[in-house]
């Protein structure tokens, strides 16, 4: 909501996200119906404007965050990319996951690759045997799941073995 001055104001119902993916829609769905509750309501109270005086706006461009760390598994063999891994230390929720799903989701898609993101790893026992919570984004959305690192590198060296039939090496890099 914003003040066009003397009693008015503007509502701005916005979804996050590129409009090509298709978590977008879903987000959209949610809370549409949730925009246009909002507004009735207020129209309710203060009164509605007419459509000839509705002002339609784009949205706000994306705010400029933090590089995300991401790494690129490969194919030892050839050199071929095999996975995309995208690590986000600061991911302790679902929402937050979902957020740098959101902001990778661009990265993602250009890649073409199974991509999953990692949390921060979890408790106090030494550091290769404490799991991360891990959300694998693409080609097919999953639930998130809690491994330890053993467990999961099994997923990316199958992914690597079977590209080739070799090993693996990894790339680091950040966007």
């Amino acid at each position: 909501m914003q003040s066009l001055g003397p009693d008015q104001s503007q509502i701005s119902c916005e979804v996050a996200g590129d409009p090509e993916d298709p978590m977008t829609v879903v987000r959209a769905r949610i809370f549409e119906p949730l925009g246009i509750e909002i507004t009735n309501l207020l129209e309710q109270q203060t009164g509605s404007v007419p459509p000839s005086e509705w002002n339609w706006s784009a949205p706000a461009p994306p705010r400029q965050s933090e590089p995300i760390e991401c790494r690129l598994v490969q194919c030892e063999r050839c050199d071929a990319f095999v996975a995309l891994l995208i690590f986000a230390p600061e991911a302790t929720e679902p929402a937050h996951f979902e957020d740098c799903a959101r902001l990778m989701y661009p990265e993602y898609i250009h890649h073409n690759l199974p991509t999953w993101i990692i949390g921060s790893s979890l408790g106090s026992v030494p550091m290769e045997l404490r799991p991360a919570d891990i959300l694998p984004v693409w080609p097919q959305r999953s639930p998130i799941e809690r491994l330890r690192p053993d467990e999961f590198t099994v997923r990316t060296e199958a992914l690597a073995k079977k590209h080739c039939a070799r090993g693996s090496k990894n790339d680091s890099v950040t966007y």
